[in-house]
Order: structure tokens, then sequence, then C-alpha cells
């Protein structure tokens, strides 16, 4: 079903982009028709959930992950490594801290043995705080950047690997208290990078 559901999603984000892109190319051409192009944004596009409750996907221990900021859930189909963001990245960056290393070793290490040459989808996510797009844009490069450690040094096939950054998106729990005022445990939870591995049934 999540599987899905993020195809799903990644279909109607290129879809608009793909058209938009058209209607700007039909507005500059030579032939000046008369096309009126609208601002996209991003909170448009309606974004099918994609977090991954423990009812659905229980919590387990894998001996391998040592790392007590790791999280691990799994079922019949998926397993979910969750890492928090603030662990990987300094605020607002891009770059992974040398201190979260080994955290990613532990989390390689686990797919390249439970799952060799399986496809996984990297997941990034943060709060509500700032702006939308830069969020957005935020989470991108963060991906990104899971990606290449991953594939550089964590052994594993860039082939095997795609990514979305969602920003603010999805989160999995609320950035502010009922009451309008700032959450930061909240705020905390939601900026986190997923590492989501489709698995074999049965594996």
């Amino acid at each position: 079903m999540y599987p899905l559901r993020l195809f799903t999603y990644l279909l109607v984000v290129a879809f608009t982009s793909l058209a938009g892109s058209f209607l700007l190319r039909a507005a500059n051409s030579e032939n000046n028709f008369p096309v009126k192009v609208h601002e996209f944004k991003f909170s448009q596009v309606p974004a099918p959930s994609v977090t991954f409750p423990e009812k659905i996907f229980p919590e387990v221990e894998f001996p391998e992950i040592a790392c007590p900021q790791i999280r691990v859930q799994k079922n019949k189909y998926l397993t979910i490594f969750t890492l928090p963001a603030d662990f990987l990245f300094d605020s607002g960056k891009d770059t992974i801290r040398p201190q979260a290393e080994k955290a990613l070793h532990q989390v390689s290490q686990a797919i390249t043995h439970r799952y060799p040459d399986t496809w996984l989808q990297i997941l990034g996510h943060t709060d509500s705080a700032g702006d939308e797009i830069d969020n957005l844009q935020l989470s991108e490069r963060r991906v990104t950047a899971v990606r290449k450690w991953l594939s550089e040094k964590g052994g594993i096939k860039i082939s095997l690997m795609t990514k979305q950054g969602y920003g603010e998106t999805q989160p999995v729990a609320p950035n502010t208290n009922s009451d309008g005022s700032d959450n930061p445990l909240g705020r905390k939870k939601n900026r986190r990078i997923e590492i989501i591995v489709q698995k074999s049934v049965g594996g």
C-alpha cells in the first residue's frame, strides 16, 4: 500500500511539473499564444500519507543496530530505518556530521547483510518552521547526501536507491500545541530521515 501511495504521489508531482514546463514554453514561443500561467505551490499538490505508524509497522531490534538514535520498524513488506535529522545534520545544513557516520554504517551493514541487492528509498522530512519551499529543498539536499554516503561508504549500489524530500508535509507529531504555541518536541520528531527497504515477501 505504502509503495503504491509513494508512486502515485510522485506521478502527480511529475505531471504537474511537466505541465507547468509546457505552458511556460508555449507562453514564450514565437507564436505568442495568449497562455496564462498560474504560480504553482508545492502545498497545492495533495500529498498522501507516507508515515509509518507503529501499529502497522512494529518496532523491532536488530543486533547490528547499536546506535540508540536509530529506530527500526518492519512488517511483511517493508523495513524502515528512521534517523533524527538533528543527529545526522547541523541545523539548516545538508552535510552529514562525522559523529553520525557510525550510525549510517550500522544501517548500511544491516541492509547489505539482510537485504542484499534490494531496492530502497530514502525519504527526508523537516518541521514546519521557516519557509515551505526552503524546507522542501533542504529535505531534498539531505536525502541526496544520505544516498551519496550509502553509495560511497556504505557499499550499497546507487542504482538500487531512490530519494524523495517531503519538506514539512509529512509530520508525525504536531509542530504546535493546541493553543498555538510552539511544540519543540513535536518539531524534533518531524525532522527525520527514513530509509525504506522494499523486502521480498517473507524477507
